[in-house]
């Protein structure tokens, strides 16, 4: 599909029902450096006549959501230390002044929902049903968050999330969108999911030396005030991969079921990816996951790097060493961007080819009535590509890959060739 289906689009601005104070800032930690050129974005399908909410009821939601204090930097911008001493650190934080979120409204006639996810491109969903925003060139005008509620033929809808990730994780997001739920369905959320003061604390592992270097992000070259990374020199695609429960049990019982289902699958593309690139490119791997905590930010997400040192390809191979050799490198990577001063501009997705694992995502809920459908993706990926393993449904798993259309294209093939 190359022209926009989408017609009718209307933007409009919501803020917060009162107002938290003009120069109240929300600083930014080296994780939230670490993944500030990367962003978050999610579609939520809601088929016709299955729905007890309206296009008006998401829009005045908003209105508390933004107001709750554990949201009030979402509404904010990016602004940057007043400092004209150039050995001081060039860190910026989020003002939160209010400014709002931006809410887009859109129709899609040509298709119903279950037409349009009947479709076997999974990539329009992003292209089409999330507002395309990043961050900059007009930096300290730029939203942080866009919600795209799109209305189909049928009466369903969607809502396209874009959400800049150094506000917070995917998991953070998803957190977001359920307490929209929990505030429509008329019951507020049960704790805060925000700490009330972020602070500025210590990495659990420690640092890091003066000199390590993380291998699980990577310097790019300064991208200014227009937060997203250099063109790629490759066209990235994106793919989505549906396994059933019983390709997934069977892939479990074949390799070794004492390692968890996402490990397997991690290994399963990883080798499939070996079986294109050769080990050159792809004997280091990233693997993201989340502390167990009820906070949302950049600071519970856990990054860490699997290495391997020999030519093994096989999954049952690739399978263990995730399972016992992956390194943490939170602390190495705080390190490493507190001695840069906020001066550098990295890249953690596709630095190296990189795993998600979305299992702690919240699922949204509205008045009792869950998507019937979810597309995760993330957006400012490096050459490597990445790898997101989503929440197990009740019909199996989805793993979508964003790498290289011409590898993706071979990937396919690697893939179905490893599960027939």
């Amino acid at each position: 599909m190359e022209a926009s289906p989408v017609t009718d689009v209307k933007i409009s601005s919501v803020v917060p029902a009162s107002l938290t104070g003009e120069n109240k800032p929300r600083h930014l930690t080296a994780m939230d450096l670490a993944v500030k050129l990367h962003y978050v974005r999610a579609v939520y399908f809601f088929k016709g006549g299955t729905r007890d909410f309206t296009i008006v009821d998401l829009k005045n939601i908003t209105f508390p959501l933004l107001d709750l204090q554990c949201y009030d930097h979402v509404s904010g911008r990016i602004r940057n230390l007043d400092n004209d001493d150039p050995s001081a650190q060039a860190i910026p934080y989020i003002r939160c002044n209010d400014s709002g979120i931006r809410i887009v409204e859109a129709k899609v006639e040509g298709f119903t929902v279950q037409e349009w996810l009947d479709l076997d491109d999974r990539s329009i969903d992003h292209r089409f049903l999330v507002y395309d925003n990043v961050l900059g060139p007009d930096l300290f005008f730029s939203p942080l968050v866009y919600l795209q509620i799109t209305k189909f033929k049928c009466g369903g809808l969607s809502i396209g999330l874009s959400w800049a990730h150094v506000l917070g994780d995917m998991v953070s997001a998803s957190t977001f969108m359920k307490t929209m739920g929990q505030l429509m369905s008329n019951h507020g959320p049960s704790k805060l999911v925000y700490p009330k003061k972020p602070e500025l604390t210590p990495h659990s592992h420690g640092q890091g030396d003066d000199d390590d270097q993380a291998i699980s992000i990577k310097k790019v070259e300064s991208v200014g005030e227009y937060w997203l990374p250099s063109s790629s020199k490759c066209k990235m695609g994106r793919h989505n991969f549906n396994f059933t429960l019983e390709q997934i049990d069977s892939l479990m019982a074949k390799y070794n079921q004492s390692y968890p289902e996402f490990g397997i699958l991690y290994a399963l593309i990883w080798s499939s990816i070996l079986n294109i690139r050769g080990g050159k490119d792809t004997n280091v791997v990233t693997i993201c996951d989340r502390k167990t905590s009820t906070t949302c930010w950049n600071d519970d997400l856990v990054i860490s790097v699997v290495e391997r040192k020999d030519e093994m390809t096989e999954i049952s191979e690739l399978a263990r060493l995730i399972a016992d050799e992956t390194r943490e490198e939170n602390g190495v990577i705080k390190g490493m961007v507190d001695k840069d001063r906020g001066y550098s501009d990295f890249i953690t997705y596709g630095a190296n080819l990189t795993f998600v694992n979305l299992d702690m995502c919240d699922e949204l809920e509205i008045k009792g009535k869950k998507p019937d459908f979810v597309n995760y993706t993330i957006h400012g990926v490096g050459d490597k590509g990445v790898v997101l393993v989503f929440p197990k449904g009740k019909f199996g798993r989805v793993v979508s890959v964003v790498m290289p259309e011409e590898e993706l294209a071979k990937l396919k093939v690697e893939v179905n060739n490893m599960i027939m």
